[in-house]
């Protein structure tokens, strides 16, 4: 059992801030070039560095409800990309999502299943490359009814492209696709703020970077979150006007 203690965030310096008018008003589309990736499969970007066999454990809270997020880097590959992705292997990780009723870390149902497939260029970026996700519904009495597999992309397939989840160098003001599939994947995200402290009940971080990431098929939805240095994710919150999700990494395996 663990007891959950949502964090408070202390804003560090804002460094090379870009103005609202200065600001992108379209994500870019990256560009992909097979011949940017000699070594897809070593991802050590700091700030989303994924070794195989890594763990880390998130808890969730969202207008009373609890739920825990398993996120585990495996040792396995994707390489059957096909287009412009042909000949690229990306690394895959599972992310699991289960109901948490009592709010004590207890698993319940299993929410969501989805593997990701992840590289990074010779440049440091960290690329995303698809996912197969699927979604589950219950009855009253908990038994499974329905499986929604929407939102699953590959790159290379029906059009759908890859995109960066994390630049090498993030600057204030980037604004780029994350992924791109119409009317099924199209997440956006921008720099928001460089060298801040961030404390979690994770511990105290510096050289953190804060992202707001926003989706064309749902334009009012935006998370805003914080990676730390030598660490990775560490807090997700999504505002609304009923209170909104709040994210935090428990821990880190």
């Amino acid at each position: 059992m663990y007891v959950v203690t949502l964090p408070s965030l202390v804003a560090g310096a804002c460094l090379l801030c870009t103005s609202p008018a200065q600001a992108q008003q379209s994500p870019v589309q990256p560009h992909f070039d097979l011949a940017d990736f000699h070594a897809p499969l070593r991802i050590d970007n700091p700030y989303s560095a994924m070794k195989p066999r890594t763990r880390a454990v998130l808890h969730e809270l969202e207008d009373g409800e609890c739920k825990v997020n398993d996120v585990v880097v495996t040792d396995q590959a994707k390489h059957d990309f096909g287009g412009p992705y042909a000949g690229l292997a990306a690394r895959a990780v599972r992310d699991r999502v289960w109901a948490d009723a009592a709010c004590d870390g207890t698993r319940g149902l299993l929410l969501e299943d989805t593997t990701d497939w992840y590289g990074q260029d010779d440049r440091g970026n960290v690329w995303y490359f698809g996912e197969a996700t699927v979604e589950y519904a219950y009855d009253a009495h908990g038994h499974r009814i329905d499986a929604d597999r929407s939102g699953s992309w590959i790159a290379g397939q029906d059009g759908a492209k890859a995109g960066i989840v994390m630049h090498a160098k993030p600057m204030p003001g980037m604004y780029y696709r994350q992924e791109y599939l119409k009317g099924e994947a199209e997440d956006a995200a921008r720099v928001q703020r460089i060298g801040l402290t961030v404390t979690t009940a994770l511990g105290r971080f510096r050289d953190c970077v804060e992202t707001r990431e926003t989706t064309a098929l749902s334009p009012g939805d935006v998370e805003y979150k914080f990676y730390c240095g030598n660490v990775g994710l560490v807090r997700v919150v999504s505002p609304s006007a009923d209170g909104g999700a709040e994210t935090v990494t428990l821990a880190v395996q």
